[in-house]
């Protein structure tokens, strides 16, 4: 899974109190294009701020992310983001405002920079090819990796898209509490870039919940190294299209893994809304189905309660006519003309909702618009995490 232009770290610098990896560094082997997509919580982190900042203001040289300590809600944090890039950036010889910055974990305990100074000293000691460092050290609540990886052709040369990220819990569209990192070695110009990758975050990392909670520290960046030495890939050309393909695979590939892994989640739910007037209403719906709590309990409880489902629909708000809905579940008949289906049983439903991935169709039948949403079931264990989180 390498990845022309990036080498990566991770090492524990005692933030964690199990001791675990909580310092990542990603460096580029030459400057690097960037775009990113940050949080819309109005109280933010200082390394989102400053991160949005440096990328809008040119190329990046390399990523630093601190796990365990949020950094935010505390006093001095705009200071702490500030010092800590400037070691960096004078152990690697480059310019501060070219690494770009990301911290995740408690809300409101001040970051421990003694400790993130003298892990800074060491980190680039063990810079390799290998992410497996860097995806561990970047991690705080997950039970697994999120790793995704594309290598395809364009122009006879090989170009590569590796996604690395982190996110279980408080997860909901703009952005969610999760920390997304894509490298490529595409050669692509920059509008191009932009694009696509609008693209592919909103039909992926804008299109989960589990929770519907949308925290503080939450970013997705995009660095674009362009040493795969491909033709130059433009908006409009077919070089355009197989890039945009394959990264928006690579991010929806994560953010399936994220609500997979949605904190004590027992399931993956896919929620198809059709027949919308536009795809912002279609959204709207699949939205407010996959945040209702009791639809998310009952499809933890395998209750086949489809009137939790409509409950939704009506409470989003959008115009609809409730006569006009039809609802299946793994291909099923629950609903049909907005009442039950004549097929339906209890029995049938029950059985299908076993399945560790559901798929939800809804059809308002007022509109030709469509879109994916993807949530997870709401369990015991979510309830036990979340009541420790601290302790």
């Amino acid at each position: 899974m390498k990845v022309k232009g990036f080498k990566f770290a991770g090492i524990s610098c005692g933030i964690k109190k199990n001791g675990g990896k909580d310092l990542a560094l990603a460096v580029f082997e030459k400057p690097c294009l960037a775009e990113g997509v940050y949080t819309k919580n109005i109280i933010r982190a200082p390394s989102v701020e400053l991160t949005k900042k440096r990328i809008l203001k040119g190329e990046m040289k390399a990523l630093l992310v601190i796990s365990g300590n949020a950094s935010v809600c505390v006093n001095d944090a705009d200071e702490d983001a500030i010092v800590v890039t400037q070691a960096l950036a004078k152990k690697l010889s480059i310019e501060d405002d070219t690494i770009a910055h990301a911290t995740t974990g408690v809300i409101g305990v001040k970051l421990p920079t003694q400790k993130v100074l003298q892990g800074i000293e060491s980190l680039t000691d063990s810079l390799s090819y290998d992410y497996k460092d860097f995806s561990e050290a970047i991690r705080t609540t997950d039970a697994f990796e999120k790793v995704a990886f594309k290598s395809f052709d364009i122009d006879g040369k090989k170009v590569n898209i590796l996604g690395v990220g982190k996110g279980a819990g408080m997860i909901a569209p703009n952005m969610a509490t999760m920390l997304m990192f894509i490298f490529t070695d595409a050669n692509i110009e920059k509008s191009a870039l932009k694009k696509a990758f609008k693209k592919a975050v909103d039909k992926s990392f804008n299109s989960i919940s589990v929770d519907g909670d949308t925290s503080t520290n939450d970013m997705v960046l995009i660095f674009a190294s362009k040493l795969a030495n491909n033709r130059e890939i433009t908006i409009g050309s077919e070089e355009y299209k197989s890039f945009s393909e394959n990264l928006s695979a690579v991010c929806l590939e994560l953010a399936k893994l994220v609500v997979k892994d949605g904190e004590g989640a027992t399931k993956l739910i896919e929620i198809v809304v059709k027949g919308a007037k536009t795809e912002k209403e279609a959204k709207t719906v699949a939205r407010t189905v996959a945040n209702s709590q009791l639809v998310k309990t009952a499809f933890f409880g395998g209750d086949p309660n489809w009137g939790r489902i409509m409950a939704a629909i009506g409470r989003s708000y959008v115009h609809i006519n409730p006569s006009n809905i039809e609802i299946s579940i793994q291909g099923y008949p629950v609903v049909q003309k907005g009442v039950e289906s004549p097929v339906f049983k209890e029995e049938r439903l029950a059985e299908l909702l076993k399945a560790k991935e559901i798929l939800v169709e809804i059809d308002l039948n007022v509109g030709k618009a469509k879109t994916c949403f993807y949530t997870s079931d709401l369990t015991f264990d979510y309830v036990k995490l979340n009541s420790a989180y601290r302790t």
